[in-house]
């Protein structure tokens, strides 16, 4: 089996993580847990796996200059940049696109630029049993061992095991849940049987691409027009201009969930999307008073279970908060229950037609 292509794509907002993650520098490109930014730390945890002339970005036009700089060991070509974000089915079909020039038959992976994984060998491991999974005709996807019921997440219910790979197990997918809420959640845990759906999935181009026109024909005649213009003079303004016609379609949706041929491969590999502050709270270390501080100097009285993310000079002093987020920047400060911390992403839509795009 020849090397695959690995993308990471790196073109989310993250307004959940609003204020330290804003439009022009969202949660991808900074240092939100670590010294490296959440994209550096991914192309670190991929780059066993294959070289960097394997590895592809997928970001947009406004982050494109920040990725170079962020990763200057990464070829100046593979940047694949739309001219603006249009979720994960057309993004990962124009990577399809891009790679099938460069090897028609090769393998794809496909990433988020903005996961923390702590046990980054077993997670490589499972990605290399998607591979064989992928060599024998499988749309294939990580499943991630659940560690408590996270409502809010996918789910996937294993089916019958395939084989076994890299001391992974590879089953068929019975079942993708969306969103099953606490309850089913709950229950989802105790069978052992089903994982969180993380979004790493492995593939060959022509099985991907085939399913583009079997599942989803309009995006498929899209790309289609923008690939017959890649490596001519005409690439990019063809690319510009199919791209406003192109609707906001998710891959799970429009591929996953409806293909026939699917495969997950389950990893206990303690992984986290950093989804919110409140996500954030739950992964950090926290003090004797179960408060996490993070990046700034912090006195309380009567604080329980809160965290305090600091980005500016100022002191954090606070008195009688439990179960809170604070988070103090140079421009905002936000304070919101944690059981509240997925609203911050309807609060920034309120900016936005508040007019405060200073803030955004």
């Amino acid at each position: 089996m020849s090397s695959p292509f690995v993308i990471i794509l790196a073109g989310g907002t993250g307004t959940r993580l609003w204020p330290r993650s804003r439009k022009q520098m969202p949660k991808q490109l900074l240092d939100i847990v670590a010294k490296n930014t959440m994209l550096q730390a991914t192309f670190v945890r991929v780059r066993p796996l294959v070289s960097p002339e394997r590895i592809f970005i997928v970001t947009n036009d406004t982050y494109a200059p920040v990725v170079r700089e962020q990763l200057p060991q990464l070829p100046v070509d593979n940047i694949i940049s739309e001219p603006w974000g249009h979720n994960t089915a057309p993004c990962i079909g124009l990577a399809a696109c891009y790679l099938r020039h460069l090897d028609p038959e090769g393998i794809m992976i496909s990433v988020h630029a903005d996961h923390l994984i702590d046990d980054e060998e077993k997670y490589r491991r499972g990605l290399l049993a998607a591979m064989e999974a992928a060599g024998e005709g499988y749309l294939t996807t990580l499943g991630a061992q659940p560690s408590s019921p996270r409502p809010g997440l996918g789910y996937i219910h294993r089916g019958r095991l395939l084989k076994r790979a890299h001391g992974c197990e590879i089953y068929e997918i019975a079942e993708f849940i969306e969103k099953p809420g606490e309850e089913r959640a709950e229950q989802f845990l105790a069978t052992g049987e089903y994982y969180w759906n993380i979004g790493s999935f492995v593939w060959q181009l022509p099985m991907i691409l085939r399913e583009f026109e079997k599942l989803m024909p309009h995006l498929y005649d899209q790309l289609m027009i923008i690939d017959a213009a890649i490596g001519t003079s005409e690439e990019r303004s063809v690319l510009e201009r199919v791209w406003q016609e192109v609707a906001d379609e998710a891959i799970d949706t429009g591929i996953m969930e409806c293909a026939k041929r699917v495969a997950v491969v389950p990893v206990d590999i303690g992984w986290s999307d950093i989804g919110s502050w409140a996500t954030l709270a739950d992964i950090l270390p926290a003090d004797s008073e179960n408060n996490v501080v993070v990046g700034g100097e912090h006195i309380g009285l009567d604080t329980t279970g809160t965290l305090l993310y600091g980005t500016s000079h100022r002191l954090i002093a606070t008195v009688g908060l439990k179960d809170m987020i604070v988070v103090d920047t140079d421009d905002v400060v936000l304070v919101c229950p944690k059981d509240r911390a997925q609203d911050v992403k309807d609060l920034v839509a309120k900016l936005r037609i508040s007019n405060k795009s200073e803030y955004l």
